[in-house]
């Protein structure tokens, strides 16, 4: 699911319910969730506002053999779209699943809930997919760690949102420089997120996408591997994630060769450019 999140999309709806939530650029420095779910959420259980796809999200739905809710594309990106085959919806073709509230103006007001997920899932008639979820667990003590109360994420020069640790409610809490803490509309709770993984992965202008200013788009390379850090429990974990030749969750590797330690719970996943780490602080 395509999930916007410009200031005017500020506060979105279903962002807690989500397994895992990757956030990537997109032209001008605004960044662009792709929400997963494993599964529908509740049937009333309202996610938006819902927007389109760019050139990260058709890898996202190739790797993980995901059925892609969104809001429209360019006509590049939905070829490319058809182009690997991935079953994807738009507000046309989903058939009501898809629908805007009076809450919002336009465009900020496509919105989907559980029940109408549950009816497009129908819809794609999508094989059930083969690989597994990371092993979830809290850390071992014996594990290198960096004590990581809080940290900052570089997205853009103009999005670099920052996370706390609440051990209160078992996660980190994001906040935006320009509106402030994160919260997910439908409950007006803070967005937590046992696990953050900041992913460094190759990003190139892209000229076959712009947006109506003429800001090019941004092609990120989610194939191959990189360097990460996994920050769970407070602290912050030096790790390698690498994509499997048949798709499904990057593998997150420590040093020594094992898992990355991932709690149960959403995960957040921040994609950001070679070279450009998360900061402590």
């Amino acid at each position: 699911m395509q999930v916007e999140n410009s200031d005017a999309a500020r506060p979105q709806s279903g962002i807690n319910s989500t397994d895992i939530l990757v956030e990537y650029t997109t032209e001008g420095g605004i960044t662009r969730y792709s929400a997963i779910f494993f599964a529908p959420p509740p049937a009333n259980m309202q996610i938006g506002p819902v927007r389109s796809a760019r050139l990260a999200t058709v890898h996202l739905t190739q790797l993980l053999h995901a059925v892609l809710a969104y809001s429209g594309a360019s006509t590049f990106i939905n070829g490319q779209l058809a182009a690997v085959g991935v079953k994807h919806y738009d507000e046309t073709t989903a058939g009501g699943d898809l629908f805007r509230i009076g809450l919002r103006a336009a465009p900020h007001n496509l919105y989907t809930d559980g029940a109408h997920l549950t009816d497009l899932l129908g819809k794609a008639a999508a094989p059930p997919v083969a690989y597994t979820a990371w092993l979830r667990g809290p850390a071992s003590p014996a594990e290198p760690s960096t004590p990581a109360p809080s940290f900052h994420v570089p997205m853009s020069p103009s999005e670099v949102p920052h996370f706390d640790w609440n051990a209160q409610l078992g996660g980190y809490t994001r906040t935006e420089p320009s509106t402030g803490p994160v919260i997910d509309a439908n409950t007006t709770a803070r967005f937590v997120a046992p696990t953050v993984v900041v992913m460094q992965v190759d990003v190139a202008p892209s000229p076959e996408v712009h947006d109506v200013n003429g800001m090019l788009g941004l092609d990120h390379t989610l194939t191959g591997s990189g360097p990460a850090q996994v920050f769970t429990g407070g602290n912050q974990y030096a790790a390698t994630w690498s994509e499997p030749d048949s798709g499904g969750l990057p593998a997150l590797t420590l040093a020594d060769g094992s898992a990355a330690p991932v709690a149960a719970g959403l995960v957040a996943i921040c994609l950001v450019p070679k070279g450009q780490p998360a900061g402590l602080g």
